[in-house]
């Protein structure tokens, strides 16, 4: 089943937090479940039911960066992806690079975050636009270590909004992507898409055959949310299964 990243973002109290926690863990889960936390639930949230990431990381290896978490001590409590780039961060372009570049360093996931801006949505300059981003990380990653990164797309300009744009209309922007990306690097990247992911459109986004994973920031909040989509997951795969035996 395809991946599902949880970015909870800064919205919960320990108590809150744990009781997310024990309602994914009651909760029947056959697809890839990431949830990431605040750092400081990161020790606690470990599930064998899902797995957990950061939200951020530092750019640094180590040193005197108070209230930074370098990628090494987040493999030693057994994280093993992160987020890069979120647009909340306002992290300029270096200081990203050197984050993707501590992250695979410790061989953990990237997921990296681009976007476009309203502006270039609207005059199609989109797909240019991700396109050259995702041509500058590259260039300083070697070949070997393209396993370690999936690219999201997530429009700022669509955080926390209730519309995300359509399935088609990803879809079109990600084949172009996969296609040119496979011509220029040899490599199939994989694609997340994020932004005003809400119950009326996360079906139609989960099921679209070019999309790989989802990002979901305010929907996955509650986590009855999540436990309800779960739970229709389990029950299309029960029904596709039953009609092919």
């Amino acid at each position: 089943m395809k991946p599902l990243i949880c970015n909870l973002k800064m919205e919960h109290n320990l108590k809150e937090i744990l009781n997310y926690k024990q309602e994914l863990e009651n909760c029947e889960n056959s697809c890839d479940l990431i949830v990431c936390p605040p750092f400081i639930y990161l020790p606690i949230m470990h599930s064998k039911f899902y797995k957990i990431g950061a939200q951020d990381v530092s750019s640094y290896k180590n040193g005197p960066y108070t209230g930074k978490v370098s990628a090494s001590a987040l493999k030693s409590i057994d994280v093993n992806s992160v987020l890069i780039g979120h647009s909340e961060l306002n992290d300029n372009f270096e200081t990203k690079l050197k984050k993707l570049i501590m992250v695979i360093s410790e061989g953990l996931q990237a997921y990296v975050l681009i976007s476009d801006s309203k502006e270039d949505h609207d005059y199609q300059y989109t797909y240019i636009k991700l396109m050259n981003k995702i041509r500058a990380y590259l260039a300083k990653v070697m070949p070997k270590d393209y396993k370690y990164i999936t690219f999201i797309y997530e429009p700022y300009w669509l955080i926390g909004s209730k519309n995300a744009l359509s399935g088609q209309e990803i879809s079109n922007l990600f084949y172009q992507l996969k296609k040119e990306l496979k011509y220029e690097y040899n490599y199939e990247f994989p694609f997340f898409y994020g932004g005003g992911i809400t119950e009326n459109n996360i079906n139609e986004l989960y099921n679209n055959d070019v999309i790989d994973g989802l990002l979901l920031g305010g929907f996955s909040k509650e986590p009855k949310n999540i436990v309800s989509f779960l739970q229709s997951i389990n029950l299309s795969t029960n029904i596709d299964t039953s009609v092919h035996m």
